[in-house]
């Protein structure tokens, strides 16, 4: 294999796929990018097994060929090297790469021990790259971190043929976000540490494909594929714990209740139980803070402005929960919907119709 490659283009590339390759070392050639030259095109694959990402790129292919090469040494390289062009070709078992003023020898290890990897020719689902973004931006933060409850360690991704809903849960409080896209009926639970290299992906195409083939999501985003293992079970029913009924209305500026929670909050420490009570009475909410130990005196009491006409109402929530559900709108203001003290409460926006959010109070 020879090549001659623009700098700024292999650079981005490595980037992009090094992320995918596995970074313990326990199987090294999974730590190691594939590299295939061939008809001035550079192929580049990385996967840890449970992640990959292949992009194709441009360069000038003075010898079709593969190899393997480190990936965390390949993107320090290429990231440190001058020189608008680099050249690289193979020797032996070393990847000698050139630029103006340096040369390199990095050691490789045989492409036959790289995993296979197909990638899909038709993708059955496409949407805006924006809205897919979006979505995982609004619910991740609802993800479990329970590994004792793995099927909500991920993001929940399912198709009405319309539409797309994005959910993510942990039992306590819930986060669904819809997208707007044609496509065929399909459901995926996607790991939460796989969004996070996708999320680093979607700024490379305003259109993002997608396609669930057997126990793997594949998402194309411009000339890159990342692949994902899919997490296996049945997801709960999201649908049905969503209170759509609930009668108590309160419309509250975003900015104003996520500055008040915010300032009570400030009195706990991190590993304390953060509760704060709110007291609903017409045109007027109370937030308050009390600390668990009853000999410190320590309380924080906030008062916002409301839309409220209900009879005084008082319901106490996790702070943080609350916090990050209201803080995932970007809308002015936010409905908070009540029923009983000890009921689900769902939270939404007239401004943004597409973002539900769910929280469980919690019992004092």
């Amino acid at each position: 294999m020879k090549i001659r490659i623009n700098r700024n283009t292999i650079r981005e590339a490595v980037k992009n796929v090094a992320t995918a390759a596995d970074k313990r070392g326990n199987i090294p050639i999974l730590s190691n990018v594939l590299l295939e030259a061939e008809d001035n095109s550079l192929r580049l694959t990385a996967t840890n097994l449970e992640v990959g990402i292949s992009t194709l790129i441009s360069c000038e292919t003075v010898e079709s060929g593969k190899t393997t090469v480190n990936a965390l040494k390949l993107s320090k390289l290429v990231a440190s090297l001058t020189g608008e062009e680099l050249e690289l070709e193979t020797d032996d078992s070393k990847l000698i790469v050139r630029s103006v003023n340096s040369r390199f020898s990095l050691a490789t290890l045989p492409p036959e021990e790289f995993p296979e990897v197909e990638l899909p020719e038709k993708y059955n689902v496409k949407l805006l790259t924006s809205e897919l973004d979006k979505a995982i931006k609004k619910v991740s933060y609802a993800v479990s971190r329970d590994e004792a409850r793995y099927i909500l360690t991920g993001v929940y991704l399912k198709s009405f043929g319309d539409k797309i809903h994005a959910v993510a849960t942990d039992g306590h409080r819930l986060a669904l976000y819809e997208i707007k896209a044609e496509a065929e009926e399909f459901s995926a639970i996607v790991p939460r540490r796989s969004l996070s290299e996708l999320k680093k992906l979607l700024r490379e195409s305003e259109e993002t494909e997608m396609l669930l083939s057997e126990n793997k999501l594949y998402f194309r985003i411009g000339d890159t594929v990342m692949w994902t293992s899919i997490i296996e079970g049945e997801y709960p029913d999201y649908l049905a714990v969503i209170p759509e009924d609930n009668p108590l209305k309160c419309v509250v500026d975003r900015d104003e209740i996520v500055n008040a929670l915010k300032e009570v909050s400030v009195i706990y420490d991190k590993e304390e139980v953060r509760a704060v009570i709110l007291n609903f009475t017409p045109g007027n909410l109370k937030l308050t803070a009390k600390k668990v130990e009853l000999e410190s005196g320590e309380e924080a009491e906030v008062n916002v402005p409301v839309e409220y006409n209900g009879e005084e109402f008082e319901i106490t929530f996790n702070v943080n929960y609350l916090l990050e559900a209201v803080s995932s709108y970007d809308a002015e203001s936010v409905k908070i919907l009540m029923d009983q003290p000890i009921s689900p409460v769902l939270i939404t926006s007239d401004e943004e119709p597409e973002l539900k959010n769910v929280i469980m109070p919690m019992k004092v």
